[in-house]
């Protein structure tokens, strides 16, 4: 176990050299690039040839031959050509969410060239993130993820800047980092910080490209679009995320995939279609050819497209209208009566003479004095790929009328019953729906497992799978 930890010491020592060599050498080579004559356009971050006897294949001064040769296969296109690849190479975009979506969105604005990306998560690598979130690998467990996204898009663009951010986005900070970027990807998956973006990206006057994937679904659309007036006859702007959900839905209907599920390659359809957004916005196509005011919707189950109508800008919105009257960043974890942080959330439903440790929940189910019953109310799903021995399964989402009839009388045949689920949060619930419809006499009878079925791998049994 030592030998381990000096080992996973070296490597991160190691890591963060590479890191700081990486940077380095980024400097050097916008230090050495020479400068463009009357040009008004941010230098290309990478290293020109020194030779002066070496005709240098550019475009106007500004694309080097390099970067025809790397970007070719785009250049090409009509609707991109030189001068759009110049504004790609020029561009920043802010991708807040290095998961499942973050991470195909990533990695393919980093192959278009896109001149600085931004990679903003709080979290670290878990082996269930793999299976969709691509930037990361084995090895990359329990790094951060901005750190681990931003190695991975450097091994594949090393002429472009790449700055994560490892900190979680809030009202204290979005506007300082998101100001200092063209568009903003939200890649996240709960609706406070979707509020967040939404307007923060109003007040620095920044695209939103939104997406979502969960289950077998995934949608995407574009907000807070506005076009130039020296461009197009008249100026239009699209509408916000407010402009479309004025209040946030109740927590309790809003999914995730830790609790719900997701196929991979669903967040990286929509990742990538991101992507896709992001760069024909940047190279300059007008709204009619973008996602604004359109919801797309994907389903994996027939591999269908499909787009939706949104509704239209709210001239009374109260963040994006002429006199709004949001004007500074709020607690949106108040507003939207839920957390940011999925991980932490923990439920105070119970008291604590209702809950037991899982110490305790062992130690009860040893003892053979007593008859014990274990209720699970995870999804069947969850139910057949892990459980503990005895246990019988009960869904929450089916505990009403006559499920709840069949637990009050187990209640009265055994000498407890426990409710166990994943996290601690469901099997309260659960527990609260029974000893509200049960006689005082058996309420004692009634416990709940302190932080699920994780707490019982933690603490009893190290095989137990988690996820």
């Amino acid at each position: 176990m030592e030998h381990i930890q000096t080992l996973e010491q070296k490597i991160d020592y190691l890591r963060k050299t590479l890191q700081e060599k990486e940077n380095e050498l980024f400097e050097m080579k916008r230090n050495w690039m020479p400068m463009q004559p009357n040009s008004t356009q941010p230098e290309f971050t990478t290293l020109y040839s020194r030779n002066e006897n070496v005709t240098k294949v550019q475009y106007g001064n500004k694309l080097p031959k390099w970067a025809i040769e790397r970007y070719s296969r785009q250049i090409l296109l009509p609707d991109i050509g030189v001068v759009g690849q110049e504004k790609l190479c020029n561009a920043k975009v802010l991708i807040v969410g290095a998961g499942g979506l973050g991470c195909p969105a990533a990695v393919y604005l980093a192959g278009a060239g896109i001149g600085e990306i931004g990679i903003i998560d709080y979290d670290k690598v878990d082996i269930t993130n793999i299976h969709r979130q691509i930037l990361h690998g084995e090895c990359d467990q329990d790094k951060s993820k901005a750190e681990s996204a931003a190695e991975t898009l450097k091994s594949i663009n090393s002429n472009i800047k790449i700055t994560p951010y490892m900190v979680q986005l809030d009202s204290t900070n979005a506007l300082e980092i998101m100001s200092k970027y063209d568009v903003v990807l939200d890649c996240t998956d709960n609706v406070p910080t979707r509020y967040l973006l939404n307007d923060a990206c109003v007040m620095t006057k920044l695209p939103l490209i939104s997406g979502s994937a969960l289950k077998m679904e995934g949608q995407l659309t574009v907000y807070g679009y506005r076009s130039q007036g020296n461009i197009e006859k008249e100026v239009y702007q699209g509408p916000c995320y407010r402009c479309v959900f004025p209040q946030p839905p109740p927590a309790e209907t809003v999914g995730s995939c830790s609790a719900n599920g997701v196929a991979g390659p669903i967040p990286g359809v929509i990742g990538a279609l991101q992507a896709l957004e992001a760069i024909k916005l940047l190279v300059g196509h007008k709204y009619e050819k973008l996602l604004v005011e359109r919801l797309l919707i994907f389903d994996g189950d027939d591999v269908t497209f499909r787009t939706v109508k949104l509704r239209s800008r709210n001239l009374s919105c109260p963040v994006c209208s002429e006199n709004p009257e949001i004007t500074k960043l709020i607690d949106y974890e108040v507003f939207c009566k839920s957390q940011a942080k999925e991980k932490d959330v923990d439920l105070q439903i119970l008291t604590p003479e209702c809950r037991i440790s899982a110490q305790k929940l062992k130690e009860l189910l040893e003892s053979s004095d007593k008859r014990h019953l274990l209720i699970d109310v995870r999804n069947e799903e969850e139910f057949n790929m892990c459980r503990i021995d005895g246990a019988v399964n009960y869904p929450i989402e089916q505990l009403h009328g006559t499920k709840v009839e069949e637990i009050k009388k187990m209640v009265h045949e055994n000498s407890q019953v426990t409710f166990i689920c994943r996290r601690g949060n469901d099997s309260q619930i659960a527990a609260k729906m029974v000893l509200d419809h049960i006689n005082e006499d058996h309420k004692e009878k009634i416990k709940d497992l302190i932080g699920g079925l994780h707490s019982w791998s933690e603490n009893i049994d190290h095989e137990f799978p988690v996820y």
